[in-house]
């Protein structure tokens, strides 16, 4: 017969080991998440690795392992670990939308779409996948589903200031500029002091409606409530110079000079400035009369000052708002070049949080 003292000691060293076992794993997971939120996501690997060998079930572990491989750049490796992650729970809208991260970051933009539209399917409400997916959308020129993307944000977050900036972009671009206007005052309902929308407002009053004065009025409540905007005196600026009122125009453009770091650009409107200033010369020397610019002047100046500012401006790793249509504030019938979409901000934002 066997000692019960004996079966009593084999219970609790079972229970210990156990409890150790379980307190071994928590802890390794507590390490992991500190590892990701400093953005040690090499060492987050090794952690969450060692948990998924000794539990495979261990979802939450799979889940950040995966993330941990994509905070690193191990974009294939992600994949991998994702799809684990999503064989043990494929109802993961999170687990989707980083996987539609790891694969854009491979160039596999269509794999991505269907990550991202998984995602949404799964959870509505989640509005991170559903702004990438309607910038994916918009960035390969699908300004359709872009839409409805974007509406969909709206209808759950009426006060969406991306998914609004972004949409009436989609909206200008499709020429549905009736609803484009609608969304941008809706923006300003939501931020009045979002210069932005007066600016592009001003935009389409000019651009598309030929209402100069209605224009004018836009560009200056732009400057009102961000008066530190230097594209919104390069607007005005011309707006008055189409209007014949040079006075004006040198002040704004001067005004504009404050707000300029470019050496360049400034050098560019200082001589745009002496021009107004001093007129146009005739054969003898004589001043004559400035005739109000043209629209191709105003697109030919434009196109100049935008030059430089094109060839130096880093491309910062941001969300809000992702540049979808290029710059509809150019005057001329060009469109700028669209910036990348560029999803792997998201990782690394959850990873700091």
């Amino acid at each position: 017969m066997v000692d019960n003292r004996l079966k009593k000691t084999s219970v609790v060293l079972l229970l210990l080991f156990s409890f150790i076992s379980a307190q071994s794993i928590e802890s390794m997971m507590a390490a992991g998440q500190e590892l990701l939120r400093a953005g040690a996501f090499n060492q987050a690997v090794t952690q969450f690795r060692q948990v998924v060998s000794r539990e495979p079930a261990n979802f939450e572990a799979q889940y950040n392992l995966g993330f941990a491989y994509l905070g690193w750049g191990r974009h294939s490796n992600a994949v991998e670990e994702f799809k684990k992650a999503l064989r043990l729970n494929a109802r993961s809208s999170e687990v989707w939308s980083n996987l539609a991260i790891a694969y854009e970051n491979l160039g596999k933009s269509q794999d991505a779409i269907n990550a991202l539209y998984q995602a949404v399917s799964i959870d509505p409400n989640n509005l991170t996948a559903r702004a990438n997916l309607a910038a994916m959308y918009a960035n390969q020129n699908q300004i359709k589903q872009a839409v409805a993307q974007y509406k969909e944000i709206i209808k759950i977050d009426g006060m969406n200031e991306d998914a609004l900036t972004n949409l009436t972009k989609c909206l200008v671009g499709a020429g549905q500029i009736e609803e484009a206007k609608h969304y941008l005052k809706q923006l300003i309902v939501a931020n009045p002091n979002d210069g932005y929308a007066h600016w592009e407002l001003g935009n389409i009053y000019w651009k598309k409606e030929n209402d100069i004065d209605r224009a004018i009025n836009e560009y200056k409540l732009a400057i009102s409530v961000q008066p530190d905007g230097g594209s919104y005196y390069e607007n005005l600026a011309l707006a008055y110079e189409q209007k014949n009122d040079k006075k004006t125009a040198i002040d704004t453009w001067k005004t504009s000079l404050i707000y300029l770091d470019d050496a360049l650009q400034k050098e560019k409107i200082e001589d745009r400035i002496k021009f107004l200033e001093g007129g146009n010369v005739g054969p003898s020397g004589e001043n004559l009369e400035m005739k109000p610019a043209s629209r191709e002047q105003i697109n030919d100046l434009r196109k100049e000052l935008r030059k430089e500012e094109k060839k130096t401006q880093t491309k910062r790793i941001t969300t809000a708002p992702v540049d979808i249509m290029g710059d509809f504030n150019d005057l001329n019938a060009e469109e700028d070049e669209s910036n990348p979409l560029d999803l792997q901000f998201e990782a690394k934002k959850r990873a700091k949080e």
